[in-house]
Parts: structure tokens; C-alpha cells; sequence
């Protein structure tokens, strides 16, 4: 594990104020620079945050001995991770919101007087956007590139790839392999011989 240490008396600039200024910067999806700068300290200084936190995280997770002049880095770090991830699922909610069609585009809600009951009525209207193919294509290239990506194979191209592998991986002989000429050479010696030790045929029976 790396370890990082500060000179005696010098104040570390991870406060919980940055931390908190980072890990909000990145809840909405700002980029790390720009979430660095927005806490008043530069892309590097971040960056090299995060690699304490995640070494230190990472040898807690192996049992080795925790220093506590870490555990503010291992904060920055989890809520850091925690942030994106929550970042990237509401993203990808609305991208297939949008492929679907359920993305929510206006809703107004009107309330009136029914001159029949006499009651008041609430009465919703939402607007949807249009189902777009497009989000949907997105979410599959980025989801499983091996079968929607840009390089995906048609189920033609894969069956060929597999029976070019089985191929590769069975043994192949040459009509020109000495071996093989040397076994065929064998062969018809053991074939004349058995044919020598066979019995003359019968004479064929007279009508």
C-alpha cells in the first residue's frame, strides 16, 4: 500500500467542507476538474486523494493494519464512488425513459367545480416525450458491445469464429507428412501379408 505523509505541522487542505463541496459537484454529474477547482484546490491534488483513499480502503479490505491519518481520504474516496454511482443509475434511468417513452415532459394539474356533484374535481395532464429508438440503441451498444456495439458479429460471423477454432485446435495432417506416408506404408505391408497366409479359394462347384 502507498502511504503519503504530511510534514509536522502543516494543516491538510481535506476538510470535511471540500469533501462535502466534491462529493456534491459530483452527485450532479460535474467533472472532476471542475469539482476540484469548485473546492478551491487543483485536478492533481484530488486525483492523488482519491489514490490514498483507495489504497487505504483497499488494505483495510485486506486486513492490514488502518491508519488513522487515512480516514479522511477513505471518505473522500467511498463518497466520492458512491456519488458517481448514483449519478450514472438516474442517468440511466431517463436514457430509457426516453427509449421507452415514459419520460415526463410537462404535468399540470387543474382543479375545477363539477356543476353536476358539486364537488371539486382535480383533473392531471401529462405530456410525455416521443419514444426515441436512439436512447434505447445507446443503452445496448454501451451494455453489451460484444452483440450491439460498433464491432458487434453477426450469429453468421460467430459460428464461423467457433468452427475456425475447433478447427485450430484439432490435429492436422498433410498428404506430404513423412508420418503419415510411413504409417500408409505399414498398412500395406500388413494388409499383403494377411493376404498371403489366406487359403486358395474353393474351386467353383460343376453344374
Amino acid at each position: 500500500m502507498r502511504s503519503s505523509t504530511r510534514r509536522p505541522g502543516r494543516p491538510s487542505l481535506l476538510t470535511p467542507e471540500r469533501i462535502e463541496s466534491i462529493v456534491k459537484a459530483t452527485a450532479v454529474g460535474v467533472a472532476t476538474s471542475l469539482a476540484a477547482e469548485g473546492a478551491g484546490v487543483s485536478r492533481a491534488t484530488v486525483a492523488r486523494w482519491m489514490a490514498r483513499g483507495r489504497d487505504a480502503a483497499q488494505a483495510r479490505e485486506d486486513g492490514e493494519p488502518t491508519n488513522p491519518s487515512d480516514d479522511a481520504y477513505v471518505d473522500l474516496y467511498q463518497q466520492v464512488n458512491s456519488a458517481r454511482a448514483q449519478m450514472a443509475a438516474r442517468a440511466l434511468a431517463r436514457v430509457l425513459q426516453a427509449g421507452a417513452g415514459s419520460l415526463v415532459l410537462e404535468e399540470r394539474v387543474r382543479t375545477y367545480n363539477d356543476p353536476v356533484t358539486g364537488l371539486d374535481v382535480e383533473e392531471r395532464q401529462t405530456r410525455y416525450l416521443r419514444p426515441d429508438w436512439r436512447a434505447a440503441a445507446w443503452w445496448l451498444a454501451h451494455v453489451f458491445p460484444e452483440h450491439y456495439g460498433p464491432n458487434a458479429q453477426s450469429w453468421e460471423q460467430v459460428l464461423d469464429a467457433y468452427d475456425a477454432e475447433q478447427a485450430a485446435l484439432e490435429p492436422s495432417a498433410s498428404p506430404d507428412d513423412p508420418h503419415l506416408a510411413e504409417f500408409a506404408e505399414r498398412l500395406a505391408a500388413t494388409l499383403a501379408a494377411q493376404d498371403s497366409e489366406l487359403p486358395p479359394p474353393l474351386p467353383a462347384a460343376s453344374p
